[in-house]
């Protein structure tokens, strides 16, 4: 999300000095460090000062109390955010962002998170076991909607409610709203494990009474995003850009390779082990982490020469079975958290590519690029499908999209011409 997006709310009035105390109150009880605290404490002191010297003096929070102060600041109040500038922009959206929605999401994990209170934990483990057993659920999947309940219910938390059974239509409604700066999909499917948690529960005995339908709806367009690709040249300077003389250049330039070449899922990466490799048939046989499902992969000579190289000189010597582990001591292989854009950014910061702003730049924007090049090379969708692991024929159709639009700006340049 650009730093400067919290300027495009609408907010009414806020008293400042109050929503700075409740802000301060509130990122603390999210573990928010102290000399964070110290940055966030200076920037608000200078927006006191700075509404304090108005005139009239002015004593409640607005959108244009914040523009005007960062303009008086000679800092930009959109686009590009320098690095001298983030800790200002953050102080700013965080204030901003607490006063319309009465909490701030963190942008990442907290290295010591919030404990559920014992209920709550209990309601949230007894919510997982059926769904694993019962409803066959991955565990990637599982992971996805733990991260979200867990959230719920650390919201909750911070309102006073001690079990899950004591969440009230408004406490939902509170937390949706905490929501609303997140991407509309990812919106959607908090909502939808939000139902699964109340309907669940309630079928279980955990809740007492079925809060699904108090969860809002949020109809979202089936593959409205084009996905992001990477053009062939980008993709051949990101794989030079590598130093494979290093024992960790080996590791990652056969892990590019396995998203650049064949398309293959962060999730299948990251767990893929020494026993699905057959060297004998050159492929790869693996079971998908999204869907369970089996997939064999062809190892070409390229892909099977970095892997070689990598388990003979780079791999540490080790008992584990997962083929990428880290590099440093004790070797172990990535969490299941790790979606591996480390990588993917130091080589392309060392490539010197610069992608557009508003493209994806990750793991898996590789693997858009891999089937978008195979259809302009006129692979049947079928085929493609097939390589990526695709359940069904629409998810592969998204790819035809790139396409369309390639075209449709080659024929508003020819209309610019004209």
């Amino acid at each position: 999300m650009d730093q400067s997006a919290y300027l495009t709310a609408s907010p009414s009035s806020w008293p400042l000095v109050d929503v700075i105390a409740k802000t301060h109150d509130h990122l603390v009880s999210l573990r928010y460090t102290p000399i964070t605290m110290r940055h966030f404490a200076t920037e608000w002191r200078g927006l006191v000062r700075f509404a304090a010297g108005r005139s009239p003096p002015i004593e409640i929070l607005s959108r244009s109390l914040v523009e005007d102060y960062l303009a008086s600041r000679a800092i930009p109040l959109a686009g590009a955010v320098v690095r001298r500038h983030a800790h200002i922009h953050t102080a700013m959206r965080v204030l901003t962002q607490f006063a319309e929605f009465g909490c701030c999401q963190r942008r990442r994990a907290t290295a010591v998170p919030q404990p559920l209170l014992a209920p709550m934990a209990a309601a949230l483990a007894a919510y997982e076991a059926y769904c694993v057993e019962h409803a066959r659920i991955s565990k990637c999947s599982m992971r996805h909607r733990r991260r979200t309940l867990t959230a719920l219910l650390s919201f909750v938390q911070g309102r006073g409610i001690g079990t899950s059974a004591s969440i009230a239509p408004a406490d939902i409604s509170a937390f949706v709203r905490s929501r609303s700066h997140l991407a509309q999909k990812t919106i959607a499917l908090a909502l939808s494990t939000l139902r699964s948690f109340f309907r669940i529960g309630f079928a279980i005995g955990t809740l007492p009474v079925d809060l699904s339908d108090q969860v809002p709806r949020l109809r979202v367009v089936a593959h409205a995003r084009v996905p992001s690709v990477w053009s062939r040249q980008d993709v051949d300077a990101l794989l030079s850009s590598v130093d494979t003389a290093s024992p960790l250049g080996k590791r990652d330039r056969a892990i590019l390779l396995l998203a650049c070449r064949l398309g293959m899922r962060v999730g299948d990466i990251r767990a893929l082990r020494l026993d699905d490799i057959r060297w004998s048939s050159a492929s790869l046989a693996i079971r998908q982490s999204k869907t369970g499902e089996p997939l064999e992969l062809p190892l070409s000579d390229e892909v099977a020469s970095a892997l070689i190289a990598y388990l003979r000189h780079g791999r540490a010597i080790t008992s584990r079975r997962e083929v990428f582990l880290r590099g440093a001591a004790p070797f172990e292989p990535f969490g299941s958290n790790s979606n591996l854009h480390h990588i993917v950014s130091r080589y392309r910061r060392l490539a010197g590519l610069r992608l557009p702003r508003q493209s994806r730049r990750g793991m898996h924007s590789l693997r858009h690029t891999v089937a978008t090049h195979l259809l302009a090379d006129g692979v049947p969708l079928e085929t493609i499908g097939a390589i990526l692991g695709h359940r069904s024929l629409d998810a592969t159709r998204v790819y035809t999209k790139v396409d369309m639009e390639a075209l449709r700006s080659v024929a508003l340049a020819d209309e610019g011409e004209a």
